[in-house]
């Protein structure tokens, strides 16, 4: 696949393809790159933080990330800028440079969608688990189509929701199959209490 350039906002989470993901905007570097986004009808790529903060000089990313689109956007209550992105593809991150406004600009490569990957028992276990933590989280992200019987959508949300480190979470993001990533996710000890 051939590289393409992408604005870059490195998080200390991340979203994945169908992903959703709110943020509120404050920065006058992603407070443009949403309005250039908006009016070019573009994506932004989401790339997990290797080393500084969200806010402030440039983090250094991650060299994974995922594009995404906007799909909502207001003003909060709070006056900031309000905006939900939704998760399309993998990417590659090649190289990256801080514009004159310190918003980085990565040079990426779209990844193969993973094949599809089949529901195994041992992933029904983690479908179950998603179900209760998606339960914490319906006050900020809320999935009306829960996809509990499709391993691949499954594996998406445990990566973005389950509070790895960011090495841990760098590390299932690397692998090249969501099965693999599934595999691994499996062998954690994830207790999660019913509420």
């Amino acid at each position: 696949m051939s590289a393409m350039e992408l604005p870059l906002f490195p998080l200390s989470g991340i979203v994945m393809p169908e992903g959703i993901m709110p943020l509120r905007l404050f920065e006058r570097r992603y407070i443009d790159m949403v309005t250039g986004c908006m009016r070019n009808g573009t994506g932004f790529g989401i790339c997990l933080i290797q080393e500084g903060r969200e806010a402030g000089q440039p983090a250094e990313p991650y060299p994974l990330g995922t594009e995404v689109r906007i799909v909502d956007f207001d003003q909060g209550a709070d006056g900031l800028l309000h905006i939900t992105a939704r998760g399309e593809r993998e990417f590659r991150l090649l190289s990256y440079a801080a514009n004159d406004s310190q918003l980085l600009i990565g040079e990426v490569e779209l990844r193969e969608p993973p094949a599809v990957t089949a529901m195994a028992p041992d992933f029904e276990l983690l479908a179950q688990k998603l179900e209760l933590i998606l339960r914490y989280v319906e006050a900020d992200i809320v999935y009306p189509d829960k996809r509990l019987d499709d391993a691949d959508w499954v594996c998406h949300r445990l990566l973005e929701l389950l509070p790895l480190t960011p090495p841990a979470r760098f590390e299932l993001l690397q692998m090249d199959s969501n099965r693999e990533r599934l595999e691994t996710l499996a062998g954690l000890q994830i207790e999660i209490a019913d509420r």
